[in-house]
């Protein structure tokens, strides 16, 4: 099953499901709607922008993502891998599956690789597409002291609780904890800014090409047109990769 769309009761609908969700979810049968409330957004971003959110949005991001983490591995019990990205990004599927079939099933951590800051170097793979096989995701899940905070509400007391395990990213967050768990078979398969890259805005600009596999900050415009550009129903061969002594790296030539 390809779910599209995870989301959470938005402050903006006063935190109820509204007609339109309902009728879209039951018409497309793609959306899953989690028995959480979104954090509050404190800042300026727009929907497609660069930026933050503010920290109570952010880490209401953060239990979404661990949320959906949780449900696919109970939801979806023989699924090798559980993907998670962004709401803004353009996703070339068949060229993604045929990918994810060439690299093995346990130990994988997939997606664009980054450093966190210097005062605290964990390797992260980037929140607009990233994958975990079933026993990464596993060991994600069940670390006690995230599933205590994610359980708890936001508050300006607890925060320093929340940004302890990076919440305020929840990028950063699932890297903090794989380190935290010492998932000693981790492979990370590390993608190249010219398949996994922005368009327009962000850190990691380069043009669409043939090669693309996931597309973000695009305009709302430009998905129809990716759509007949990437997604002409031809079926895609697998890209190659070669393993180096961190994991697996796939070809970035397009």
């Amino acid at each position: 099953m390809l779910v599209l769309y995870v989301l959470a009761r938005h402050s903006s609908n006063g935190y109820n499901y509204s007609a339109a969700l309902q009728a879209e979810a039951a018409w497309w049968n793609d959306v899953i709607v989690l028995p959480m409330n979104g954090g509050r957004v404190t800042t300026n971003k727009t929907v497609g922008g660069s930026g933050f959110w503010g920290v109570e949005a952010e880490i209401g991001m953060s239990r979404k993502t661990y949320f959906w983490f949780d449900f696919a591995l109970r939801q979806f019990p023989t699924a090798p891998y559980v993907a998670k990205g962004d709401d803004g990004i353009f996703l070339c599927v068949p060229q993604f599956l045929v990918d994810l079939r060439t690299v093995p099933r346990r130990g994988i951590y997939w997606g664009l690789l980054e450093k966190c800051s210097p005062g605290e170097p964990v390797d992260y793979v980037n929140g607009r597409c990233m994958a975990l096989a079933r026993d990464v995701a596993r060991q994600f899940v069940v670390y006690e002291p995230l599933r205590r905070l994610v359980c708890l509400r936001y508050s300006a007391e607890r925060e320093s609780e929340f940004l302890s395990l990076s919440m305020n990213h929840e990028d950063v967050m699932v890297g903090r904890v794989l380190r935290e768990v010492r998932c000693e078979e981790l492979v990370y398969v590390k993608e190249g800014p010219y398949r996994f890259h922005d368009v327009h805005i962000g850190t990691h600009l380069a043009p669409v090409s043939h090669g693309s596999v996931v597309v973000h900050h695009l305009w709302e415009s430009e998905y129809e047109v990716l759509m007949r550009r990437l997604g002409n129903g031809t079926s895609p061969l697998p890209k190659r990769h070669r393993r180096t002594r961190e994991g697996l790296v796939f070809d970035c030539s397009g």
